[in-house]
């Protein structure tokens, strides 16, 4: 799905290296500021940038995000003239050896080499010690860098804050005492301090579970190494007890216990058990990196979901993800209770996933050069054994796995590989740019419906989720215009109006709507009667109807409420993600990644946070039509997993709690307090975030 404020990217304007190279030298005047600078084009288009030399480059700062997550990238020569390395500046620039910081270094922030996994050898010039953010390097071992540094310097970068970890070889465990107010993201419904005791966690090893609950077992083992560092679990002073009680409340729902005894975990079903796990996991979270919190209050939460479903949709067609990639990202949103992952696997620009019938679906369909003017290879795609394994995988954290197959619109990959799906079989070039296309899957040919019909009955042996997506948006500009030319679309349109006397008349720029009804009507029909799915689709108002048993999505800009009136109307459940709070795709702020010069607005950490899934429409219809929220992912600027990250972290935790917390326990301010711990626990992982907007001062003076 493309964005509302799309204007086309001139690509010979944009493209100042239109080829890239291996080896870059910079001189002179540098260009710093503004979408499109110099250092945005070295980071997006120059792909296979090995060396860059920025020596004689007139450049102080090398700023925010400048060469985030550019994994080729093995030297770099900064400007001798250099002052400050900004934020996430060299993020997981994983090949990097060495670095020579020049003598006028003054300030290095935060997780400006994070992730630099490769790196070892750092020389500093600077006689006086820059300042180092706490976090600069984290995700990445110092133990194993050598630090180089003028002589008769050492003492001094001994002494100085963040620099001790580069003289420090030996890991030293730090035990903590957990916060008085405990950091959990989402919100939970009810927490109640027990006394004044406490449990210490090294009386803690025994866990006490049903086999039903094997699973859950496994990821409470996996919390308690992490954490602990408990690896053996048998007979201790304390117990941790999993069970389920159907009677604790709706799905998901659970208990968590804590008294000097031991922990007790109790869960509506096995989900919830999980859930509260990951609240354990967060109240073990330590402030330090290699710390362990020594002591936990005895205190009870009482907690349960607001919505049934908290989503996220990924696209891997504009930028591959790496199958590898998939699960991280499972396991890191199960962390906040998010319990869908909705895979974008088919578009204009590439089809990702195997369908057995028709090979080149994936022979011809999944590789190109080029996304905009970004001019590297792109390709991929999963086989159908990976996505079974995604699927099994995703389910021990209790994800559910939802594929999209789009129609009749961003299908230009696959009628590039089987022309016969488009009105007067068009031979077409797979897409690499943004945008609409005017060509559509032909509703007035037979082979259409075999083609979808073959593609979904063999997904829906691949995917378990009841539920598929069918896409349903942006078809044509003007929408479904490309069916008035072809004789096969309007010879089925006057059948369908000669058997239309009753329906109804709605206003349209065309009667083409019917034959998008009608296609729908054919393929909902096939999936609740033959595959026993449920369809889901994006809400356009060229949708007249819903039909019974769909699920739809409100995702345009402004336009929340007609979707949420035609769900009410049609007696429909609606998921939520309007692009003003749910498009993590775009900027968080202005002049954050991606730059682009379309015009895309911007999505706030406040913004997501603020969405109130009941859209004050009240509690009748967030009981009969509110299904829940989802974050989407357009990849179009996404060019990397970490880039990936960052789009998606903080705001989806914001988005969890939207979905999750009731409303009445929400507070933005209280968010930002519990968000700073977390963030810190994500950033010492090597989780890529964007940036952590500090919690304001007067209320971080009222916090414990």
């Amino acid at each position: 799905m493309e964005k509302i404020f799309l204007l086309q990217i001139a690509l010979s304007l944009l493209v100042c290296f239109p080829a890239s190279a291996q080896n870059i030298k910079r001189s002179g005047l540098f260009r710093c500021g503004g979408w499109n600078d110099d250092f945005r084009q070295l980071r997006d288009l120059e792909w296979n940038m090995e060396n860059l030399d920025l020596g004689e480059a007139e450049c102080d700062s090398i700023r925010p995000n400048a060469l985030h997550s550019r994994h080729r990238l093995k030297r770099v020569v900064l400007p001798t003239v250099l002052r400050i390395i900004g934020s996430q500046a060299f993020f997981a620039c994983d090949s990097m050896e060495s670095i020579v910081l020049p003598a006028g270094t003054e300030r290095i922030e935060s997780r400006a080499f994070g992730n630099c996994t490769g790196l070892r050898t750092l020389t500093s010039l600077a006689e006086t010690p820059p300042m180092l953010a706490e976090d600069a390097f984290c995700g990445t071992d110092t133990r194993k860098i050598r630090l180089i540094v003028p002589k008769g310097a050492e003492k001094a970068y001994k002494n100085a804050p963040g620099w001790q970890r580069f003289f420090t070889r030996k890991e030293r465990t730090i035990y903590e005492q957990a916060p008085e107010e405990p950091a959990i993201i989402p919100a939970p419904t009810l927490v109640t301090y027990v006394g004044k005791e406490f449990l210490h966690t090294g009386d803690l090893g025994n866990i006490a579970a049903s086999p039903l609950l094997a699973n859950e077992r496994r990821r409470l083992e996996e919390v308690l190494t992490d954490r602990l560092g408990i690896k053996q679990f048998s007979s201790s002073k304390a117990s941790i007890t999993l069970e389920t009680d159907s009677s604790i409340g709706r799905k998901e729902a659970y208990r968590l216990d804590i008294s000097k005894k031991g922990i007790r975990i109790t869960g509506a079903d096995a989900a919830g058990v999980f859930y509260g796990i990951m609240t354990l996991d967060q109240l073990l979270i330590p402030e330090n990196e290699n710390g362990r919190i020594k002591k936990l209050k005895s205190l009870s939460i009482e907690d349960s979901p607001r919505t049934t479903m908290r989503e996220l949709m990924v696209d891997p067609c504009r930028i591959f993800i790496p199958f590898d990639d998939l699960k991280g990202m499972v396991k890191e949103m199960a962390r906040y209770k998010m319990n869908a992952m909705h895979l974008h696997l088919t578009d204009d620009q590439a089809w990702r996933i195997e369908i057995k019938k028709y090979p080149l679906l994936t022979e011809k369909g999944s590789f190109r050069t080029g996304m905009d003017d970004m001019q590297m290879p792109i390709g991929g795609f999963y086989t159908q054994e990976q996505m079974k394994d995604l699927v099994a995988y995703a389910s021990r954290y209790h994800v559910e796995i939802i594929p999209e197959i789009e129609m009749p619109g961003h299908q230009i990959a696959a009628i590039h590989c089987y022309p016969r799906l488009t009105c007067g079989a068009m031979e077409l070039p797979i897409r690499t740019t943004c945008g609409v296309s005017d060509n559509l899957l032909c509703p007035g040919s037979d082979f259409t419906y075999e083609f979808l019909e073959d593609v979904f009955r063999e997904l829906a042996d691949v995917f378990t989720s009841e539920y598929v997506h069918l896409g349903g948006d942006e078809a044509g500009n003007p929408p479904l215009g490309c069916w008035s030319g072809c004789s096969d679309c309007q010879t089925l349109l006057k059948r369908i109006m000669a058997s239309a006397d009753t329906m109804p008349q709605p206003e349209a720029r065309n009667d083409n709507w019917r034959l998008q009804k009608y296609m729908f009507d054919r393929i909902i029909g096939f999936l609740h009667e033959e595959l026993g799915k449920i369809p889901m689709f994006w809400y356009e108002t060229d949708f007249h109807e819903i039909q019974p048993g769909c699920i739809v999505f409100a995702w345009r800009h402004g336009l929340t409420a007609k979707a949420i009136d035609a769900a009410i109307r049609c007696n429909a459940k609606i998921m939520l993600c309007p692009g003003e709070h749910c498009y993590l795709d775009y900027p968080a702020a202005k002049g954050d990644m991606p730059e682009v010069n379309w015009g895309m607005p911007t999505t706030s950490l406040e913004q997501t946070y603020s969405l109130d899934p009941a859209w004050g429409y009240g509690a009748d219809f967030e009981k009969q039509n509110l299904f829940g929220v989802a974050g989407t992912l357009w990849s179009e600027c996404i060019n990397s997993t970490e880039r990936l990250y960052y789009m998606a972290f903080p705001r989806a935790l914001a988005l969890s709690e939207a979905g999750w917390s009731q409303q009445h326990n929400r507070d933005y301010t209280g968010f930002l307090t519990r968000l700073r711990r977390i963030a810190g626990d994500m950033h010492r992982r090597g989780i890529c975030t964007g940036n952590i907007p500090a919690v304001p001062v007067t209320a971080a003076k009222q916090q414990p």
